[in-house]
């Protein structure tokens, strides 16, 4: 992609365009207004134009905050257009705030609005509207705070002062500077970031210059040579705005934001209620129920962002909480047989042991593996074998009596069960009901026991819980299995040990 000259090749330019201004203004005092508003309008219209172009070369994400700048030049432009009018044509006094100041003074609305803007993947579009609303407020208090008068009344307009509106500005500007500052000081390293980098140096020079260009203007009459220094800011902006783009392949990235970060990031959008707030108390003296309706709008529009806000976090905490449980459901669950996995197994072992040590009531373990697997699978394919753990996990699933039962792939062809309150006469019923039920199956598997697969069941109960631990269960459950693999397999063996302190005996 070709891009515009950069700030290095922009900068002689700027140097020659000042020049050439204060060299008009030396050359034609008396005719300074005539030679002073082009230089004055063609330098911020340098700089819309570099905001609408910065705004088409990066990506649809971040486009907006450019076009809100955009937006702010061009009242600015409309301002300097305004006050050419009144100072040629309507030979109206520089001691009275008009129409152009009425412009002036509406240029920080939409700048307002870029720093308070939110990340792309936080902005809400009815957010935007309300925001939109609140312009439309503010530009009706601010002409009635210029023009003491509510538009289409009738009555004549009482502009302010010039010296009231000289404090208004600057007090304006230098508030846009600092909430610019705190924006950029808390913005991820991202490619958002550079906007505001851009914003906060223009936002600082510009109220540097228009300190003392107002300063200037309250104390003299007419044009001078400190028009040129009105042209550096926006020149700056011009600059600062042709250079590259960052790259980004994402823009929104889930970059680490510190908690300060996230605090102004969240907080930067009631900059705007805040201002909309302050402008409608000052007007309450004079237009109290103007003042009342601006009131009125903030507080609404607060109450709105902040319902709308807490809404949103409860669905996302609710929305959490589910997928929370979603992954410790998948954590705990075997992928291929569906059933619970051996760190299930072990979790729950652990709180039916402690809760049989508390009832004092017996607890049983049973381990079964499936008799020559490893036949099954070499002779008939790792798919087979799959489908046979799946149809073997189903059919010891549906042996359990009750649903507080637990079944386990232990791991590899080995299951296990869990079978709280149950006795050694329980734990057999239950293993020879899933006995019954492999058998139903008639998984093919030729093996020295016959034509089906079949099962070897170790049982293990415990009947005085609390003593020992949890796992000297599973291993009388473990050596109840090797019995009856020893035994000839197809079978159930119980193991019922007398102290879980040692290794027990049969």
């Amino acid at each position: 992609m070709r891009y515009l000259p950069t700030s290095i090749r922009f900068a002689p330019f700027a140097l020659c365009f000042i020049g050439a201004h204060a060299l008009c203004l030396l050359m034609l005092p008396s005719r300074s207004a005539l030679v002073s508003y082009p230089f004055l309008i063609v330098a911020p219209s340098l700089a819309l134009g570099a905001c609408f172009w910065r705004a088409r070369a990066e990506v649809r994400a971040l486009r907006m905050p450019w076009v809100l700048l955009g937006a702010g030049l061009f009242l600015w432009i409309l301002g300097i257009a305004l006050s050419a009018w009144e100072d040629i044509f309507q030979q109206i006094p520089e001691s009275i705030a008009w129409f152009s100041d009425f412009s002036y003074f509406l240029y920080a609305v939409p700048i307002l609005l870029a720093i308070a803007s939110v990340s792309n993947h936080q902005r809400i579009p009815f957010f935007v509207w309300m925001d939109g609303i609140q312009a439309v407020v503010t530009a009706y208090l601010a002409y009635i705070t210029i023009f003491s008068v509510v538009p289409f009344s009738g009555h004549a307009l009482a502009p302010i002062s010039a010296s009231v509106l000289v404090l208004t500005y600057n007090v304006e500007n230098g508030l846009l500077a600092v909430a610019a500052t705190l924006r950029l000081l808390v913005q991820p390293r991202n490619a958002g970031r550079r906007f505001y980098e851009i914003l906060c140096g223009y936002l600082w020079v510009y109220a540097i210059v228009a300190g003392l260009y107002n300063h200037w203007a309250s104390v003299s009459d007419g044009h001078a040579t400190m028009d040129v220094i009105v042209d550096i800011p926006f020149l700056l902006l011009s600059a600062t705005c042709l250079t590259r783009p960052r790259n980004a392949a994402d823009t929104d990235t889930a970059e680490w934001k510190r908690p300060l970060a996230v605090i102004i990031e969240n907080v930067s959008p009631i900059f705007y209620t805040l201002a909309l707030l302050a402008l409608s108390i000052v007007l309450m003296r004079e237009h109290f129920y103007v003042g009342t309706v601006g009131i009125f709008t903030a507080l609404v529009v607060y109450t709105i962002r902040t319902t709308t806000l807490q809404s949103r976090l409860v669905r996302t905490q609710q929305e959490l909480r589910d997928a929370r449980d979603r992954l410790e459901k998948i954590a705990l669950t075997d992928a291929l047989t569906n059933t619970a996995n051996r760190r299930c197994f072990d979790q729950t072992l652990t709180l039916e042991w402690n809760r049989a040590a508390r009832t004092q009531r017996p607890l049983g373990v049973l381990l079964i593996d499936i008799d020559h697997f490893k036949k099954l699978n070499d002779r008939y394919g790792h798919p087979a074998g799959d489908k046979c753990l799946v149809a073997v996990a189903a059919a010891l699933q549906g042996a359990l009596p009750r649903g507080g039962d637990l079944l386990a792939r232990y791991g590899g062809e080995e299951f296990a069960a869990i079978l709280p309150a149950t006795d050694e006469d329980g734990a057999r019923r239950v293993a020879a009901k899933m006995l019954s039920a492999i058998h139903a199956l008639r998984i093919r598997n030729e093996t020295p026991l016959g034509d089906f697969a079949t099962v070897s069941i170790g049982v293990a109960v415990s009947e005085s819980a609390g003593v020992g631990s949890a796992h000297q269960i599973v291993e009388a459950a473990d050596q109840a299995l090797y019995r009856a693999k020893d035994a000839g397999r197809n079978r159930i063996e119980a193991f019922v040990p007398r102290d879980y302190q040692g290794s027990g005996s049969t």
